[in-house]
């Protein structure tokens, strides 16, 4: 007869309890289903991901890219390591998306004429009419994400959400860019 993994028994025995019990704190930290902020944020942005790349599907181009883009329309012409810290991954893992850009014909990648080690990145035409093709409709879903939300409420999540930002911003002491 197998083991039992003791382990596993007590974190599921253990998992209904303290949703529970965090569910029954008085704490603005937790909301009614034991879930924090940052879940809630995280989940909500996997959704609206999801929904986002079933419009990217029609050009064939991966979320994760869009976000590249995005920055490029909103900022132009930027180096390589601002533009992984805006769009809030590792440089390293910026190759090989602006690889895949750069291939596509969506961005550019020039040297740097003071620092050879560094690279600029711009939007390229095809770039510039694929972000202004799809934002309406990306934009679209997040109109209709909000649907019966008033512009009341909408206000008032906007000035906590600006809050909770500065709030993290302050406590990175400059350690990330935010766009």
């Amino acid at each position: 007869m197998p083991k039992s993994n003791t382990s596993a028994v007590k974190a599921a025995t253990t998992a209904p309890k303290l949703v529970e019990a965090t569910a029954q704190r008085p704490s603005d930290v937790f909301d009614d289903r034991g879930r924090t902020i940052p879940w809630i944020a995280r989940t909500v942005h996997r959704l609206y991901d999801a929904q986002a790349q079933k419009l990217l599907d029609t050009e064939t181009l991966p979320i994760a890219y869009w976000y590249y883009l995005r920055v490029l329309a909103e900022r132009g012409e930027v180096n390589q390591l601002e533009l992984s810290k805006r769009v809030g991954i590792a440089s390293t893992t910026a190759v090989p998306a602006l690889d895949y850009l750069e291939k596509r014909g969506l961005v550019k990648r020039e040297r740097d004429p003071n620092d050879r080690r560094k690279y600029f990145v711009k939007l390229q035409d095809e770039g510039k009419r694929l972000v202004d093709k799809m934002l309406p409709d990306l934009t679209d879903m997040i109109s209709g994400s909000l649907e019966g939300i008033s512009q009341r409420d909408m206000r008032v999540f906007w000035k906590v959400m600006h809050q909770i930002e500065a709030n993290l911003i302050q406590m990175a002491q400059g350690d990330t860019i935010v766009d």
